[in-house]
């Protein structure tokens, strides 16, 4: 059995962004070749594609009504995939995994609005989950909606849109690094 850590924004940022954004985007993590940041090899982690797997179980959760923590959640709209968040969701991850620490800022001190900017995305909302240690998205969703700053995060309704990596060190056995970034354009 392993033990998973979560980490949580328990709330999202909110901050005013010129430009628009929207769109979706597709294209799983397992077509990605291995990526080494210096020279720790890394790889998505073998969970299948999930641009098409992920936003299904995402709206199933948030399509009712659920309590994070002790706070009540009524049922919100469903949310699309987005390729840049998932490129800031899979940025992150990869600096987890290659650089062996587990937070919200990178190890270059990079924050999650700034991840989001730089993927090329126009945000108002954005929030992100963490977690290290599942082995599939079903188990990372789970710990997450058992976390009450993690469903919060997945229940907030002003959010549009969302982005999912899972990235490990290169070999089995390796932790696996999720990253989720929630956000609206």
């Amino acid at each position: 059995m392993f033990k998973s850590r979560l980490a949580t924004l328990s709330l999202s940022v909110l901050l005013a962004a010129c430009g628009g954004g929207g769109g979706g985007g597709s294209g799983g993590d397992e077509a990605a070749p291995p990526v080494a940041q210096g020279s720790v090899p890394v790889e998505p982690c073998p969970v299948g594609d999930l641009s098409n797997t992920a936003v299904p179980a995402i709206n199933a959760l948030r399509s009712v009504a659920q309590v994070c923590g002790g706070n009540s959640f009524s049922a919100v709209g469903a949310v699309s995939w987005d390729a840049r968040l998932a490129e800031a969701a899979r940025a992150h991850s990869t600096d987890m995994a290659a650089n062996n620490f587990f937070s919200h800022t990178g190890s270059q001190a990079s924050t999650l609005g700034g991840r989001v900017t730089a993927a090329g995305y126009a945000w108002t909302v954005v929030a992100e989950n963490l977690a290290a240690g599942p082995g599939d998205l079903s188990v990372a969703l789970s710990g997450w909606m058992n976390s009450p700053g993690h469903c919060q995060n997945l229940m907030l309704a002003t959010v549009t849109q969302v982005g999912l990596a899972c990235v490990r060190r290169q070999g089995g056995g390796q932790t696996p690094y999720w990253t989720m970034v929630l956000a609206r354009p």
